[in-house]
């Protein structure tokens, strides 16, 4: 679950001859410690025009980001996720004004643990179906992003059948989504795949509904 919060500070307005059609402003991404995070995904939505504007932070937690004035969106992209998060406003400047030091501070708690919400397989089998390529691709990006990460990939299964059937059903479900990775250049050495079959239900078995929460992948960062 991710924490959070948005600050905005020192934008300034000064006299000059330069005109300006966009505030460049300097980000930065922490955790709560104001220790810098790598490879955040940052997202400022445009509620007026509708334009994207994208940011990715660097080993200090920095990037730059020109923005036009209006009333941005601040998201936060994930795997398979982009998170609402805050709103700011650019102003629009007058004649002979300029924008001056303009910093935007981005803090929140990392997940430890998230869901492959759109991973599927074959029903009874290890292979994934060709509409999970997208979120397993995601995953892919979000590795990259942060290559001092290692993972864990945890397969889930429902309480359906035989307890031994799931537990080799779920491993083999996770080692085929490592196997994915591996082949998209992530190195084996940052990846585990651990199977659980029926022991972890987050939800009861004894609905359609619940039984589909409980066949689940989950990503759980090791370091």
């Amino acid at each position: 679950m991710f924490k959070y919060f948005i600050t905005m500070f020192c934008l300034g307005i000064l006299l000059s001859i330069r005109a300006q059609d966009k505030a460049e402003a300097n980000v930065f991404v922490s955790d709560f410690e104001d220790n810098p995070i790598r490879g955040a995904q940052v997202q400022f939505f445009n509620t007026t025009s509708g334009e994207l504007y994208n940011g990715i932070s660097n080993s200090l937690g920095k990037f730059k980001v020109g923005l036009p004035p209006g009333v941005y969106n601040i998201r936060l992209r994930s795997v398979g996720l982009v998170k609402d998060y805050s709103s700011i406003e650019i102003p629009r400047l007058t004649k002979n004004e300029v924008y001056n030091n303009v910093n935007i501070i981005i803090q929140f708690e990392e997940e430890s643990s998230f869901t492959l919400s759109d991973l599927h397989f074959q029903t009874g089998e290890s292979v994934i179906t060709s509409d999970s390529y997208l979120v397993l691709e995601d995953l892919v990006s979000f590795l990259n992003l942060k290559p001092h990460l290692k993972i864990e990939i945890g397969g889930h299964t429902d309480n359906v059948g035989l307890e031994s059937d799931n537990l080799a059903l779920s491993q083999s479900r996770a080692e085929a989504v490592v196997e994915y990775l591996i082949i998209s250049g992530i190195a084996k050495e940052r990846l585990q795949a651990k199977g659980f079959g029926e022991e972890k239900p987050i939800a009861s078995n004894n609905t359609i509904e619940g039984r589909a929460l409980n066949r689940r992948t989950e990503v759980v960062v090791l370091d």
